[in-house]
């Protein structure tokens, strides 16, 4: 979803309901982070679990599994409603909502219909040919959802949700880039933290002709996104890097120990092949704290990518 940057700073920044999907395994390390957030902004949780339908349960070779979804309702519901009590011990207002159906649909529907202006989920990766691989219910929740998502990946479970000191947004510099980097300086400016805009050029022969022009340009086009006002209340820091999208931004995540990512995601980079991970997903599961993403209209994109000059070195990367 892409909004007028007035709009973002108010809606996405400080959203006053937050969903947070859980499968029951996850609460223990999504729950402080979700706490953390909502009073951040001042929102209310609604935790959420979807109890799957009889015929979607996978059946073992020989065996027949005896699936009663009325006990796996109850179940659930008393277990979301003793954390939502938790919850609301913290000075978070916290309610349960339990349906029945697919995880993905669930979700998307109460984000639709409670009005909330985030998702929080966590994703435990799956390993698979030396890399962690983005899980099926989460790369759906990314394709669909039309707010800013909240991903705990992996190696960011043990993460303790202290005000992040540093945020860090990679920027593409070949789309809607500005929505997202509205999103990343209101919260910037929410959690009195650090911002770090950076763009990766990956190298080519276009590049290597004049390195330093690339750069400067580069680095001009992110300062263009920062409002004048925003630098007397938030610290901005533009930063050109070359090499691997995907290794630059981790390595720049370790560096600066940023506590947040916010991804502005293009809707055409979740088209994706068997084996394959799109860039996007590398970073949700790898990074070593939570990634906010927000997407990005197709055709918006497409719009602006067709103004953009093909031999510019700022649509490399």
């Amino acid at each position: 979803m892409t909004l007028p940057q007035d709009q973002i700073a108010s809606a996405f920044t400080a959203p006053g309901k937050i969903v947070v999907a859980t499968d029951l395994t996850d609460t223990e390390y999504l729950l402080p982070h979700a706490i953390a957030q909502a009073k951040a902004s001042g929102a209310s949780l609604i935790l959420t679990h979807a109890v799957l339908p009889h015929e979607s349960m996978p059946v073992e070779t020989g065996a027949i599994p005896y699936y009663d979804p009325l006990r796996m309702d109850r179940d659930a519901r008393l277990m979301l409603d003793g954390l939502a009590h938790d919850v609301r011990t913290q000075g978070v207002e916290c309610v349960a909502a339990v349906r029945h159906g697919f995880v993905p649909d669930v979700v998307a529907d109460i984000v639709k219909n409670s009005g909330a202006g985030r998702l929080i989920l966590g994703t435990h990766g799956r390993r698979g040919l030396k890399k962690f691989v983005l899980g099926s219910v989460a790369r759906q929740l990314l394709e669909t959802v039309e707010v800013p998502v909240c991903t705990v990946g992996p190696r960011a479970h043990k993460r303790t949700p202290d005000s992040p000191g540093t945020i860090l947004h990679p920027v593409s510099l070949a789309g809607m880039h500005e929505s997202s980097a509205a999103l990343s300086i209101g919260l910037g400016q929410q959690f009195q933290a650090q911002v770090l805009l950076l763009h990766v050029i990956t190298p080519s022969p276009a590049v290597a002709k004049d390195p330093a022009a690339a750069v400067a340009a580069a680095t001009a086009e992110l300062e263009k996104l920062v409002p004048r006002q925003a630098r007397s209340w938030t610290r901005v820091q533009a930063k050109v890097a070359s090499g691997n999208v995907v290794q630059e931004i981790l390595s720049a995540s370790q560096e600066t120990q940023a506590g947040l990512i916010v991804l502005g995601v293009h809707a055409p980079a979740h088209s994706w092949l068997p084996g394959t991970e799109p860039a996007a997903y590398k970073i949700l599961v790898s990074a070593p704290c939570p990634v906010i993403s927000l997407r990005v209209s197709p055709a918006l994109v497409e719009e602006k990518l067709g103004h953009k000059e093909l031999a510019s070195p700022l649509a490399i990367g």
